[in-house]
């Protein structure tokens, strides 16, 4: 089972979580249908978080924790695994977006575009301009479509300079 970004659910959510995993059983609420499950049948449950918001301790104790740090090795390895979905642009052109892309990471941001952001910019840069290398060796203030990098109003006004 995967819970996607745990630290952005209600602050209960955990602790809730802990209990109806020891029972195996929970109800849909809005149906009102109890499921249960053998507690020989413990689910692998999959945590992600963005480390936005402390979780309770006694769920922490229970957990294995595992930081995926950022790694251009992953980038590259991402990169390639989604390689058909770039339609016509060159390996040159992606490995120019790429570098791009980490000198937009090195800027004191307040949320630093991740590896998600880079493959739809790859997207959208290859279904909505006639690319051209140009357009990405130019500063980075003058880079297309920067709000599918960024996702805060003051990175974009800081990357562009307003």
């Amino acid at each position: 089972m995967l819970i996607d970004e745990i630290d952005k659910a209600p602050r209960d959510f955990p602790n809730d979580l802990l209990y109806e995993l020891d029972k195996m059983e929970f109800t849909v609420t809005e149906t009102q249908t109890d499921i249960s499950a053998s507690k020989k049948l413990q689910p692998i449950v999959f945590i992600t978080s963005n480390s936005e918001r402390r979780l309770p301790e006694p769920f922490l104790r229970r957990c294995v924790y595992h930081h995926i740090r950022f790694d251009d090795r992953i980038v590259e390895k991402a990169v390639q695994a989604h390689k058909d979905e770039f339609g016509d642009l060159s390996p040159e052109f992606i490995k120019l977006a790429v570098k791009r892309f980490q000198a937009v990471r090195e800027r004191n941001l307040r949320k630093q575009p991740a590896t998600g952001e880079l493959l739809v910019w790859l997207r959208v840069l290859a279904l909505t301009i006639d690319v051209h290398h140009e357009q990405l060796k130019e500063d980075l203030s003058k880079l297309h479509h920067i709000g599918v990098l960024l996702k805060d109003h003051q990175d974009i006004e800081e990357l562009i300079g307003r």
